[in-house]
């Protein structure tokens, strides 16, 4: 994902040039944002052993609800704590959070940091698996790791752009 990788020859068209001004997103909204697309796929997991120790209070003894509640505030925490430090120290949740400019083209999307320690970064079309759009944040799912995504404030996204990226993501998948 350096700035020296040549551009894919087959390229979405349709997406207009447009220069995104400096813009970031909080490390707390990444890490709500990044929590909250893990639960959506993983709660069965994390309800299920809860449930099971509950029916066993029920059934059985009543003790089964402090495993219940030990898995509820020791396990879990803990899971999440590990998906803080798999993504949130990810070079992808540096670039989220990081103030930036962004120039969307038909070639991918280029990142330029406000701090001169960053290196510039192309994201191509290629890298990007599918797009999200939530109430505050548009977040690019890149390739990769399973929650690794690239995070813009929806304040920021022209809806003209908004839209031809809604229609990439269709064409892509």
């Amino acid at each position: 994902m350096s700035t020296d990788k040549e551009y894919p020859t087959h390229i979405p068209t349709g997406i207009p040039s447009m220069k995104i001004e400096c813009c970031s997103v909080t490390a707390g909204a990444y890490m709500r944002h990044l929590c909250l697309l893990f639960l959506a796929d993983n709660w069965l997991w994390m309800v299920a052993p809860v449930a099971v120790c509950a029916m066993l209070a029920v059934w059985i003894d009543v003790r089964w609800v402090i495993v219940a509640l030990m898995i509820l505030f020791t396990v879990m925490p803990m899971i999440l704590s590990l998906l803080y430090f798999y993504y949130g120290f990810s070079p992808q949740a540096r670039w989220s959070i990081m103030e930036k400019q962004a120039i969307v083209t038909p070639d991918g999307i280029a990142l330029q940091f406000t701090d001169e320690r960053m290196k510039k970064h192309a994201i191509h079309w290629d890298d990007v698996r599918y797009i999200i759009e939530k109430d505050d944040v548009l977040l690019l799912m890149l390739k990769g790791r399973r929650y690794t995504c690239l995070m813009f404030p929806a304040s920021v996204i022209n809806p003209d752009v908004a839209q031809a990226l809604r229609q990439f993501a269709a064409q892509a998948h």
